[in-house]
């Protein structure tokens, strides 16, 4: 289940990392010219002598490895891309947010309403930011759970209070406009393969872009996020320049998986949708320190390590599961700082535990994704 799941949330395309440089072609090396073979003194090439020595056999003739993977290896190779995916999926959403917004600006959600219906609980955010230009044309992207972040609408920008609002007017030639933005920047997709060749395989694909906010919204009017969440589910959307450039990103968490105890605070945040891969999020701990968390599922567990950073925050990827089953139940709990062995006796009393000793709970496997 676990690998399963990893799979399946890892085959995004994210939005931000399709704007690499297209590569160049690397040029063909010099052919050195052949030798010319001698000829007899009637101008003929004579025939090759049947006692000729035949010609020595170079590392490089020698035939490919022939070894065809086992099953088992197949399965470890598997495993080994499905952890790499999963750190990478991770690593994404962990630094979602200020880490990842361009130095100035700032994004913020701020929720309006909650109303409860047949669907779930609906929730409205609205967005403030702040460093933008007031001439930016920004573009709304939403990175929803086991899907790729897409660009929902172009046009945006911000009104005197700070306010995200449709900035485009009916009939603006709003796509226009921002194809001549896209084409104008270089490091958005590969160059055109030439006439009469085929395309390479590592060619992004070209950005198609968004229809403006006005062909669904009033000039004017204040962007809206409207939306349903399950625990241990975070909302993330950005805004971005239509030339990709710079760009602010944000979430909000509507009902967090998390518990606190005396100022410590321990909160489960989904990756995909069946928790096989979550985020351990804790924040109030020793700052600068090796601190350890065990995490249980049935009747196993295991250790959990990180350093805290310099404001006592650590952020954790776990994989969730238990051999033969579908679904459980997993504790994370904080279990005091990871003493590390050393050769010298420490000249002064090691810095004690803290006191808090917070722990979460949360489902994974079939059927513990529910939305509010």
């Amino acid at each position: 289940m676990v690998f399963r799941s990893v799979w399946t949330a890892c085959t995004l395309a994210v939005f931000f990392s399709v704007g690499s440089p297209a590569q160049s072609t690397t040029p063909s090396s010099q052919q050195t010219p052949a030798t010319p073979a001698p000829q007899n003194s009637n101008g003929q090439t004579p025939s090759t002598t049947p006692n000729a020595a035949p010609p020595k056999l170079q590392l490089q003739d020698l035939p490919p490895d022939s070894h065809t993977l086992t099953p088992a290896e197949q399965q470890q190779q598997k495993q080994e891309e499905a952890m790499n995916a999963a750190i990478r999926l991770a690593s994404l959403q962990a630094h979602w947010g200020p880490q990842m917004t361009t130095a100035g600006l700032s994004l913020t959600m701020n929720e309006v309403t909650r109303t409860k219906t047949a669907e779930g609980t609906q929730i409205t955010y609205r967005l403030t930011g702040s460093g933008f230009s007031q001439t930016d044309k920004l573009m709304l992207v939403r990175w929803s759970l086991d899907a790729q972040a897409k660009v929902l609408m172009g046009g945006i920008g911000f009104d005197v209070g700070g306010a995200a609002v449709c900035n485009d007017t009916p009939g603006a030639d709003a796509l226009a406009s921002a194809a001549s933005n896209l084409s104008a920047a270089s490091n958005l997709s590969a160059a055109p393969a030439p006439s009469g060749t085929a395309k390479t395989a590592n060619a992004q694909p070209a950005f198609t872009p968004p229809p403006s906010c006005a062909t669904m919204m009033k000039p004017g009017q204040l962007v809206e996020i409207e939306t349903t969440a399950a625990p241990g589910e975070a909302i993330r959307v950005a805004l971005v320049t239509a030339d990709r450039k710079r760009a602010a990103e944000t979430s909000a968490i509507p009902f967090p998986m998390a518990n606190e105890d005396k100022g410590c605070r321990l909160q489960v945040i989904l990756s995909v949708k069946d928790a096989g891969l979550v985020l351990v999020d804790g924040t109030g701990f020793p700052a600068n320190m090796l601190l350890k968390l065990v995490a249980s599922a049935g009747g196993a567990s295991h250790e959990l390590h990180a350093r805290s950073s310099a404001d006592g925050r650590i952020v954790i990827p776990l994989l969730t599961g238990e051999q033969g089953k579908s679904s459980g139940q997993t504790t994370v709990k904080f279990a005091g700082i990871n003493r590390e062995p050393t050769l010298d006796t420490p000249k002064e009393e090691a810095t004690p535990n803290p006191e808090c000793a917070p722990a979460v709970s949360y489902p994974w496997g079939e059927g513990s994704y529910k939305v509010q």
